[in-house]
């Protein structure tokens, strides 16, 4: 398509985001880190010189390796892959990789630099600006998948359930009233005031106040599910002005 898309200097550059599914042959498949299919975020990238496309995978690393590291809450390295381990066709292989619990490296995301390889293998040119000759665009391409999904399991979460970080979590805090039946209204005359200000510093917060669990099987649900933070509060505590704050 990018030869049918690319005509002069004038469209270029060209960058084409896409998210699809994707099917592999695999003989052993792993939840996440490598199943037969699996959702992926690609890019594509045409550029009329060299330094601009080598600047543009240079660039998605380190956009990835941030989200990465401060969504995920997972760090990772950045490097260069060796030329035996480089994607087939690439001149260059940017990766970012994570060191998970069990002491291995688990690759987290590629950029790649492909020069003018697979322009010249598909014919994908560009009219030049002096408007006498035509040239092979540079290219590159770049990606990251589910298998992120399964970093994020092996760094944060443990024999319990799941960790997960206070800016990735849906909800980031759950509240418990704890025997609210024996005093309903001063427990939630102290709840009330809390949860506006939690709402108004857009924190993202749960009201567990089913009647028909106990205190201790929420606190397992919501343990398993990884909230970051739970809030505990009982008729004691209310006569107190307190409450308990436990972290995942």
């Amino acid at each position: 398509m990018f030869g049918k898309w690319i005509d002069s200097y004038r469209s270029l550059p060209l960058k084409i985001n896409q998210w699809a599914n994707v099917m592999r042959w695999e003989m052993r498949t792993r939840p996440f880190l490598r199943s037969a299919e699996f959702l992926w975020q690609e890019g594509h990238t045409a550029h009329a010189t060299r330094e601009e496309a080598e600047a543009c995978a240079k660039e998605m690393l380190d956009i990835y390796a941030d989200v990465v590291a401060k969504l995920l809450a997972i760090p990772v390295i950045k490097g260069a892959k060796s030329p035996t381990e480089r994607f087939a066709g690439a001149e260059d292989t940017l990766t970012i990789e994570a060191l998970m619990p069990n002491g291995w490296a688990l690759q987290s995301g590629t950029s790649h630099f492909l020069g003018q390889n697979f322009a010249k293998a598909f014919d994908v040119t560009f009219q030049t600006s002096d408007g006498k000759s035509r040239d092979y665009v540079w290219a590159t391409s770049w990606g990251v998948s589910t298998r992120l999904l399964g970093a994020l399991v092996m760094t944060h979460s443990d024999d319990f359930g799941l960790v997960l970080p206070p800016r990735l979590a849906p909800i980031q805090l759950v509240i418990i009233p704890v025997a609210a039946n024996k005093d309903p209204d001063a427990i939630h005359a102290l709840l009330l005031p809390l949860i506006h200000a939690f709402k108004a510093k857009n924190i993202r917060i749960k009201l567990d106040d089913r009647p028909n669990l106990r205190p201790g099987a929420k606190f397992f649900e919501w343990e398993k599910k990884g909230v970051p933070l739970r809030l505990e509060i009982g008729p004691r505590d209310a006569k107190n002005n307190q409450c308990i704050i436990a972290r995942r």
